[in-house]
């Protein structure tokens, strides 16, 4: 079995890959714009290469695309700390080459670049050229040659953000199992998220490589975006004062159908004289075609919710709902939340319920398309997943009456979110460790 894989992934895998790829790349100009993008990768690299501090050591990272990258930030702002290393980050999609950026400048150099083909002539090319003293991969994206390079050349390799996603197939799936321990076995150490990706991992693994418990560095991400946000004003004090404050984040049309008998229900009976109320709904997709679908649908079938588009805020007059009509203020619009609701659950999978975790409020979402955060939160207390419009007005109720209740789901959902920081200061601590020992 140990060559079966390196035969099968080099001679039957990676040639059928790359012509798949090239023909689609006729008709799909992000493929295309990858293949463009690694033309001469090697010339452009070397350049980039001279420009290194040759007294630092260097770090290779790599993110699959622009996602993975955000989750690298915060290492790469940690390591950066000590001033003693050089960054090279990797990327294989376009858009994390073309639109990843730093938040702010570091005292080291960075250099960025694609990957290259997994052939091995290139791997070896690729290393050579930038000569890693250590590689971080962002928790997937692991192609076999440079990994199985990187271990011939002794090379100190981690991967973290690491999950055991046993809701996957190739997760259960026994000959995808057995081709995913031949590639692991090749890091020095496995970085999971939690103790029970940490078990899961060590079962398949045994004593052949650490798993280690670092948390998650995407929860560091959202912890700097709180931080900068929490200065901004988005809405004026003055419309959420004396309110229950009901934020929903990304929704989708199923997550509306469900959503507006609620506010209309407690609009209609009483309800908003002993809760008064106002909800701020924040569209997946906020082009003028879906926001006029919105407001037909409320105008046509629910005649108590009044509302605003966020854009027109400065005539506000009591409307009791706040529609956003841009896009990239959502994390800063849980702070003004009580109850905040995640859209996605019904049809597309998730959006981040992490964002309004981070705030200390309870988290609701529909119950169909749990991400992994979501089914953490419910399993911690501090996320509730419904079905229908029926149990979003049970709980949202209970949630607005029961300040006792809200408190204590809230913190809940706080530590959660707090259980997972600090991920990048425990990253770093093990690669300055094996770095100082010559590793």
């Amino acid at each position: 079995m140990k060559y079966f894989w390196s035969i099968f992934y080099s001679f039957i895998f990676l040639p059928l890959f790359w012509l798949t790829a090239k023909f689609i790349s006729l008709f799909n100009s992000k493929l295309k714009s990858g293949f463009k993008g690694r033309k001469d990768l090697f010339k452009h690299l070397h350049t980039k290469a001279q420009s290194l501090d040759p007294q630092k050591k260097n770090i290779l990272i790599h993110c699959a695309s622009l996602g993975e990258f955000e989750q690298a930030k915060p290492i790469i702002d940690e390591l950066d700390k000590t001033e003693k290393y050089n960054f090279i980050v990797s990327f294989f999609s376009p858009s994390g080459f073309n639109h990843s950026k730093l938040d702010s400048a570091l005292k080291s150099k960075i250099i960025k670049t694609y990957l290259p083909y997994d052939a091995t002539s290139n791997v070896a090319r690729f290393l050579d050229t930038v000569n890693p003293a250590s590689v971080i991969f962002i928790k997937y994206d692991l192609w076999l040659n440079l990994i199985k390079e990187l271990k011939d050349r002794n090379i100190h390799t981690i991967v973290v953000n690491s999950a055991f996603d046993i809701r996957r197939f190739k997760w259960r799936f026994p000959l995808s199992i057995a081709y995913k321990r031949y590639v692991y076995k090749f890091f020095d150490v496995i970085g999971v998220t939690d103790e029970e990706d940490k078990q899961r991992f060590a079962k398949i693994m045994g004593s052949e490589t650490s798993v280690i418990v670092f948390g998650d560095t995407k929860y560091e991400r959202i912890n700097k975006a709180k931080e900068i946000s929490s200065s901004k004003e988005l809405i004026n004090g003055s419309i959420m004062t004396n309110k229950n404050v009901f934020v929903v984040g990304s929704s989708w049309d199923k997550d509306e159908d469900v959503i507006f008998p609620v506010l209309e229900r407690i609009s209609t009976n009483g309800l908003s004289d002993e809760i008064p109320f106002v909800t701020v709904i924040a569209p997946h997709e906020p082009t003028e075609d879906n926001l006029e679908n919105i407001e037909y649908d409320l105008h046509t079938k629910y005649p108590n919710i009044k509302s605003i588009r966020y854009s027109e805020l400065n005539r506000y007059n009591g409307e009791n709902l706040i529609i956003i009509d841009n896009i990239g203020m959502l994390m800063g619009l849980y702070k003004y939340a009580h109850v905040a609701y995640v859209g996605g659950g019904f049809q597309t999978g998730m959006h981040n319920v992490l964002e309004p975790a981070g705030y200390g409020i309870p988290v609701l979402f529909g119950n169909e398309k749990l991400s992994e955060d979501a089914e953490h939160l419910i399993k911690n207390g501090g996320g509730i997943a419904v079905e229908d419009s029926k149990e979003l007005y049970k709980n949202l109720l209970n949630l607005f009456r029961k300040k006792e209740v809200r408190d204590s789901i809230g913190s809940k959902s706080l530590l959660v979110f707090d259980s997972k920081n600090e991920a990048s200061k425990k990253i770093s601590e093990l690669v300055n460790k094996n770095l100082s020992q010559g590793i």
